[in-house]
């Protein structure tokens, strides 16, 4: 890339002339090449980050362009970051813009590249601020009357942004029909923009007159889900989940697993661990607390008598490499047979959030 030179008496001249050559090289330069000198102009550290978001292969093509720049004249910078933000901008600003939109205009100017973190580093940043009090302060009752009229999507994004004892609390008051309807639509809904649940929001508090604000973080999805029916009554949540596995097997399966996870045992009373290990196999046990912490291996271990807890220990110990994946799989075993013992009637656990009581 040519240096711009710089002469007292021909200044303005010699200006224009830089600004002529800086147009005629960015016209002559391929995507990755236009990219490299961009991330040489954002310095090192950014670079850096934006080049984790790339494969080894975009990775070894944008360097090798990056090596070959000495310098980048400040006309020639000027134009990148002109030509870069236009296109950020254009996303971000467009009807029918957003993050999504913003890289899909990226990538085709780069030639498919991510541009993730390269949006983030020269374009503004959009408040993640949203004026949510109202779903702090309204009351669940008063909530379902507000929203009786919308629809479904609706319910479900504002619900995902209520904390879940009070989601509950919601769901709890609406027709079983309805209930699964909204748990199915927050697990599968992607993050709304903004823009839109401000506007929902809005609507909200100019209805019951409240204001104040607060940060409001992403939701959906089957965590936010699985924390909601932990925290609903044992009848309710057991028929949102009938009615969830009649719909969408699947998904019922994915929430299934996120309500009671291996490391939850370790909460369980002492006569209820002594149970459920009567029904486990000690190897598969052994793979399963492979990974555990010290509190639920200590909770297991003492629930078993000397010598099987002696047995349990030196297999662990003693046991070679075992992939993630098959001590995943042993956990899930035991916890199937701790679901299939509650089922029976066997063990009976108390919900999360509540005194640890177990009756057998």
């Amino acid at each position: 890339m040519p240096p711009s030179n710089t002469d007292k008496k021909t200044g303005p001249k010699i200006a224009v002339n830089a600004e002529a050559a800086a147009l005629s090289t960015l016209a002559s330069m391929s995507k990755v090449q236009k990219l490299a000198a961009l991330l040489v102009v954002l310095g090192q550290e950014v670079a850096a980050q934006i080049l984790n978001e790339f494969d080894e292969r975009e990775v070894e093509a944008i360097t090798t362009e990056m090596a070959k720049i000495t310098f980048v004249p400040i006309p020639l910078q000027q134009l990148l970051l002109k030509e870069f933000s236009s296109v950020t901008m254009q996303a971000v600003t467009s009807a029918v813009g957003g993050p999504q939109y913003a890289r899909d205009v990226l990538e085709k100017s780069l030639g498919g590249f991510k541009a993730n973190e390269l949006i983030s580093r020269i374009a503004p940043m959009r408040t993640r601020t949203i004026d949510a009090s109202v779903l702090r302060e309204i009351q669940p009752r008063q909530l379902v009357n507000l929203l009786r009229k919308e629809q479904i999507q609706t319910w479900a994004m504002v619900l995902s942004y209520l904390e879940p004892a009070r989601c509950a609390e919601v769901l709890s008051l609406v027709a079983q029909e309805m209930r699964t309807d909204i748990v199915e639509r927050i697990a599968t809904m992607e993050p709304a923009p903004s823009e839109v649940v401000q506007q929902v929001l809005n609507h909200l508090k100019n209805r019951i007159s409240l204001r104040s604000q607060m940060d409001v973080i992403s939701s959906g999805g089957t965590k936010i889900l699985a924390e909601i029916l932990n925290t609903l009554d044992d009848s309710i949540s057991k028929q949102v989940l009938t009615g969830l596995e009649e719909r969408n097997p699947e998904l019922s399966r994915s929430v299934k697993k996120l309500l009671f996870v291996f490391e939850d045992i370790g909460e369980l009373d002492r006569t209820a661990i002594t149970r459920l290990l009567r029904e486990v196999d000690f190897h598969i046990l052994a793979v399963a607390l492979k990974t555990a912490s010290d509190k639920l291996k200590q909770a297991i271990l003492s629930s078993l008598s000397k010598r099987a807890a002696e047995t349990i220990a030196e297999e662990i110990q003693y046991m070679p490499p075992v992939k993630l994946s098959e001590v995943e799989t042993a956990q899930e075993q035991v916890i199937e047979i701790l679901r299939n013992l509650e089922a029976s009637g066997d063990i009976v656990m108390s919900r999360k959030g509540e005194r640890n009581d177990v009756v057998v």
